[in-house]
């Protein structure tokens, strides 16, 4: 059966402002009722997060369902959010080639993820040479330093994630997975 997550990445948020935004955030949605504002065990790889509110209407159209793993976690640090699915393209932005995972790839994830560097890698078709965080990944990965990490939700409403992306000021990802 497994279990199901969706995770809004702030793709923009630098490791100094994480927190805060990440304070602000929580705060809003636990006066929309979108969480509880009290902490329980109810995510998976982290102590504690926050359990749907009365109102998480808000945030998805279908109730959470009433399992042990269905709260929020938020991740605050250098991340990497991934999928967990096993085939994982990469997407050229300037030719829009689509290709395999290389060595390269794993090299620029690690310099990123390490702070070695900014994590370059270059197209193997047309050679155009951006950070591993300005890739397209299909399915969808993150980079950042701020995640929303949703357990057991129904899918997020696009409306929900815009607007959090508005409270952030930033540019978001959504990253989904099932492990």
């Amino acid at each position: 059966m497994g279990d199901w997550f969706q995770i809004i990445v702030d793709r923009d948020a630098g490791e100094d402002e994480a927190p805060a935004l990440a304070a602000s955030i929580r705060d809003w949605l636990i006066s929309e009722g979108i969480i509880g504002s009290e902490m329980t065990d109810n995510v998976l790889g982290s102590d504690r997060g926050y359990p749907p509110g009365h109102n998480q209407g808000k945030a998805v159209d279908e109730e959470v369902p009433d399992l042990w793993a269905n709260g929020l976690d938020i991740i605050i640090g250098r991340s990497v959010f991934d999928s967990g699915a096993g085939e994982i393209s990469l997407i050229c932005a300037e030719c829009g080639e689509r290709f395999q995972l290389t060595d390269a790839w794993t090299e620029a994830i690690g310099e990123w993820h390490s702070r070695r560097g900014p994590g370059l890698l270059s197209c193997i078709r047309c050679s155009h040479t951006r950070t591993i965080t300005e890739w397209q990944h299909d399915p969808p990965w993150g980079f950042g330093n701020l995640g929303f990490k949703f357990w057991n939700w129904p899918c997020l409403k696009e409306s929900f994630i815009e607007e959090v992306s508005r409270r952030l000021g930033h540019r978001v990802i959504l990253v989904e997975g099932k492990i």
